[in-house]
């Protein structure tokens, strides 16, 4: 029997739309990156502003790298993280 595990991250200092974005960035098995009006697309509820933020957030903080509009999944520091 095979369970489907979900990475969450258990970071303390991101707010609750940062820990948001990086579950949803963690647990898509498609791809390691994205684009903020992909994420919009996929998040309805939650503004392009709000995803940006968090984004912005996330990047300052060393979990997403950004090249030019695309954010990645920092490995490096996510293998570092606390998870739940």
């Amino acid at each position: 029997m095979s369970r489907n595990l979900r990475i969450e991250p258990n970071d303390n200092e991101l707010s609750l739309e940062a820990n948001g974005v990086l579950s949803k960035m963690l647990n898509n098995p498609d791809t390691d990156y994205v684009k903020a009006v992909d994420l919009c697309a996929v998040c309805e509820n939650d503004s392009l502003r709000t995803i940006k933020k968090a984004l912005s957030e996330l990047t300052d903080k060393g979990y997403l790298l950004r090249i030019g509009n695309t954010y990645a999944v920092n490995k490096v520091r996510i293998t570092q993280m606390k998870l739940a």
